[in-house]
């Protein structure tokens, strides 16, 4: 049975910000790609809607064009690191991050480091997946129709790589069984995106690009959760004074570094809540609070709602009638998403 996390809104919303400057000057993009090329066709090995393919970018690869498609592509990048262009915007990805492109997003990559960059790359049209899927997550029709990086936690990252490899030996081996399991392997892909990855959109104000020190933090956030996190810590992690680091981070995200920790942990909470059977304690203690108490007094400041109401509601889920949203309204949130149809 699928069950609905609804996750928390980032506390003090992400309002577009003005006159949001950038220090770092933007790296330059590929010298051919003023205009997209245009529609790119599915493979043709994949009428059933579902690909998958793993290459391997030299660290001076440069896509010197920018394309598109109907469809949509879950990027992850395994190994080495590049950058990605989408509609303007770049983004710089590490070993274990994905990226997701929206359909009719034009994008290009550009490949950079010392090492091979291994990626594997996803391609999906939305009729592929089952319709019943869809109605179940509309939270994940919503965020995939948006590009965008994507975080993923330590547990996640493992989740994600077996997945892949599993996907990649129906595609490439395919018997009378591969078309179903590809399509119920890529279900499983986007619930474990939904599960243990971060949208870095979910974050970041509305602006033209996103600083490579201030990616460091979340990416740095996102694995460490659990730990003891200091402003100091974090700081010296990437090499910047703390007083600095805090003002940058409260420009760009709009809320101060230690809101931010609360809401990536609280947002994992919600998760665990759902899917584990563990104590609110343990699941406290796993998602990064000293304290339980502290954890319930946070989780309801944000959520409007104790922890164990949270997850009493979730029972009430009838596959039949759809997702049951908790029934509160989340204080201090100003950003809300709207669904999108694919």
């Amino acid at each position: 049975m699928y069950r609905y996390a609804e996750y928390p809104a980032l506390p003090g919303g992400c309002q577009a910000s003005e006159n949001l400057s950038m220090e770092e000057p933007l790296p330059a993009r590929p010298a051919q790609e003023t205009q997209p090329v245009g529609d790119v066709p599915f493979p043709d090995n994949a009428d059933h809607g579902i690909y998958i393919e793993k290459q391997v970018r030299v660290p001076t690869f440069t896509m010197s064009y920018e394309h598109f498609h109907p469809y949509l592509e879950i990027f992850y990048l395994q190994t080495g690191s590049c950058i990605y262009y989408v509609r303007n915007t770049l983004y710089h990805l590490t070993a274990g991050d994905i990226f997701i492109v929206a359909p009719g997003d034009s994008h290009c990559t550009q490949y950079e480091g010392l090492v091979a960059c291994e990626r594997i790359v996803v391609y999906c049209k939305p009729e592929a997946v089952s319709s019943h899927f869809w109605l179940a997550h509309p939270d994940i029709r919503e965020k995939l129709a948006r590009s965008g990086k994507v975080v993923l936690v330590k547990k996640g990252k493992l989740l994600m790589e077996g997945l892949l490899c599993r996907m990649l030996e129906e595609n490439n081996l395919p018997d009378e069984y591969s078309y179903e399991f590809l399509t119920l392997l890529t279900m499983e892909l986007l619930l474990c995106i939904k599960r243990g990855g971060i949208f870095v959109y979910e974050q970041i104000r509305n602006n033209s690009s996103i600083s490579m020190d201030i990616e460091e933090v979340l990416h740095y956030i996102a694995q460490n959760y659990a730990l003891p996190l200091t402003l100091e810590e974090v700081a010296c992690q990437i090499s910047l004074a703390p007083t600095y680091l805090s003002r940058k981070f409260k420009k760009v995200t709009g809320v101060t570094f230690k809101e931010y920790v609360n809401y990536i942990r609280i947002r994992q909470a919600c998760q665990a809540l759902l899917t584990t059977d563990d104590s609110i304690t343990k699941i406290a203690l796993n998602c990064g609070f000293n304290s339980s108490n502290y954890f319930k007094d946070i989780f309801r400041k944000i959520n409007g709602i104790s922890p164990r109401a949270y997850r009493k509601q979730s029972k009430s889920y009838s596959f039949a009638n759809g997702p049951v949203k908790p029934a509160f309204s989340l204080t201090g949130a100003e950003h809300t998403y709207s669904e999108v149809s694919l």
